[in-house]
């Protein structure tokens, strides 16, 4: 599943980049120009944001480094979109 937020009866998956795209849109700037800080392609941070890329350790240090959100929150938020994904696919 590569979808940003993904619902399944009463359960919600919500992927990190939802969380990055809020981010970028916070910080007015645009996806190249955040990506730029970042240190990363353009394409890697759209597939970010579009749920189709996990945070990476790269990634999170990245983002540590940039927003002051602690590389392990970046870390929770992908572990418990994972773990939701995984109880949806159980459950269909």
């Amino acid at each position: 599943m590569t979808n940003k937020i993904v619902e399944y009866k009463d359960l919600i998956a919500f992927h990190p980049g939802q969380y990055v795209e809020e981010l970028i849109e916070d910080y007015n700037v645009t996806q190249k120009e955040f990506a730029e800080r970042l240190g990363i392609s353009e394409m890697k941070l759209y597939k970010l944001v579009n749920g189709e890329e996990s945070i990476s350790n790269d990634i999170a240090r990245k983002l540590a480094n940039i927003t002051n959100i602690s590389m392990q929150t970046w870390f929770n938020l992908q572990n418990a979109y994972d773990v939701k994904i995984a109880e949806i696919v159980k459950q269909k």
